[in-house]
């Protein structure tokens, strides 16, 4: 496999720091009032006892060599052991959500830095301030800002992530593509080939609560690119949707999910993405909707796949969005009984030991740490993606709240299957102005 030496992330330092801010600043400051508990001092060392951790992730998140690390870890921490709880991708949000209400928060735990589950866990006081750690030190200050929740950075991010479509080359090429589509009309014109010879175009991204409206990501953004008037409201989730021109822009949304989905494969939206990876792997289809955070999940299941990575052609390459979302990361449990223990593991992984490579290396994602880790060759043009004027945050960890993304996802589906645009337009609308910033 043909790589590049890490050196991405000192090219979108200032953009993650000033794009973040706008996204998250809104929903910071409501969060004044929480009290969360203050861990003990980052210095101070493990009791010496045994203990045990509780860690909860979704299999993914470390690029399944958790029972590796964890072996590593004990081997040389005697006196810690890690016990892990990793389950589905799709589900792990739910499941944090049930942990945080029931108070039983594990002393480690899976968390997106703009997922409303990371709200409910601050001001239930459950989420620890890193910033003292010593492996934060590794963390460029941009990508510390981007993983502030209320003043306090909540999170080991594991990597700059960016959404798009990892894609087989040599699919395209037998349906007559040399490069990516660079046109909507292009795209559905290689999803009508692909349909006619049995394949699909596109696996989505399953059952990902947050997953199913994820064109809306490149339609939004589109509109944030060219508007700024659109821009400033939609960054501060206080958008008019009855202004024609932004009504307009949730038509062209619904219409263009509709039309892609006629060359989606079935079942996408239902199954685990565990199983759309496999379906793309193992060619039944072209391409499938994700991220710079998962080539060697791609290239453990196919080390044949000449894969590459596009961005969603939604609108003319000129005028096309690129889609910037933080990867998820580790949150420490502020009210832990093990804290320094904790800090210890998370030291071991992220520090200067080295050992967050292997993550790196396993997940063959975009590293967070200044220099370390290689950049896998399907990602080699995000650079100069991130280098552009029209990088535009997650929609759902930023600008909209994760219950009204979930709610667009099922208004489209409705669109889908009944045909009824209006309505469905207007059932998005009604819940966006329900969790509309005053």
């Amino acid at each position: 496999m043909k790589t590049k030496k890490w050196s991405v992330l000192i090219i979108v330092m200032a953009m993650l720091t000033a794009m973040l801010s706008a996204c998250g600043g809104d929903k910071n400051k409501e969060n004044n009032a929480s009290q969360t508990p203050a861990p003990s001092s980052s210095n101070a060392k493990p009791s010496g006892e045994k203990v045990e951790l509780n860690m909860l992730i979704a299999e993914s998140i470390l690029g399944g060599i958790q029972d590796q690390l964890i072996e590593q870890f004990e081997s040389s921490h005697p006196n810690i052991k890690v016990k892990v709880e990793s389950i589905p991708d799709g589900s792990i949000f739910d499941t944090l959500r049930i942990r945080i209400s029931s108070g039983e928060v594990p002393d480690l735990y899976q968390v997106n830095i703009g997922h409303v589950t990371t709200q409910m866990a601050d001001q239930a006081g459950y989420l620890a301030d890193l910033t003292d750690m010593e492996a934060m030190k590794g963390y460029a200050e941009s990508v510390k800002n981007a993983s502030t929740v209320n003043g306090k950075i909540a999170n080991f991010s594991m990597g700059v992530g960016v959404l798009g479509l990892p894609y087989d080359k040599a699919a395209l090429a037998a349906a007559g593509y040399s490069e990516p589509p660079k046109t909507w009309e292009e795209l559905m014109a290689l999803g009508k080939k692909m349909k006619d010879s049995g394949k699909d175009l596109l696996v989505y991204s399953s059952k990902w609560e947050t997953g199913i409206g994820n064109v809306f990501h490149w339609a939004f953004g589109a509109q944030a690119i060219k508007d700024p008037a659109f821009k400033e409201a939609y960054l501060a989730n206080k958008v008019d949707w009855s202004i024609p021109e932004n009504r307009a822009v949730l038509q062209q949304g619904f219409e263009r999910f509709k039309e892609l989905n006629q060359y989606v494969r079935t079942g996408s939206f239902t199954n685990e993405y565990s199983i759309a990876q496999q379906a793309f792997t193992s060619g039944e289809s072209a391409m499938v909707l994700g991220g710079t955070w998962e080539a060697g999940t791609y290239r453990g299941l196919n080390a044949d796949l000449d894969l590459g990575f596009m961005n969603l052609p939604y609108m003319d390459e000129a005028a096309n969005p690129y889609i910037f979302v933080p990867e998820d990361g580790l949150a420490l449990n502020a009210q832990s009984k093990h804290i320094e223990e904790a800090k210890t593991f998370l030291n071991w992984l992220f520090g200067e030991a080295g050992n967050y490579v292997q993550v790196q290396k396993a997940k063959g994602n975009m590293s967070a740490i200044t220099g370390v880790g290689e950049l896998d060759a399907s990602y080699s043009d995000v650079p100069n993606w991130l280098n552009t004027d029209r990088v535009v945050s997650f929609a759902n960890t930023g600008p909209i709240p994760s219950p009204t993304w979930i709610a667009l996802g099922q208004a489209a589906q409705q669109y889908t299957f009944d045909g009824k645009l209006d309505s469905a337009i207007n059932k998005f609308i009604k819940a966006y102005d329900g969790t509309k910033s005053k």
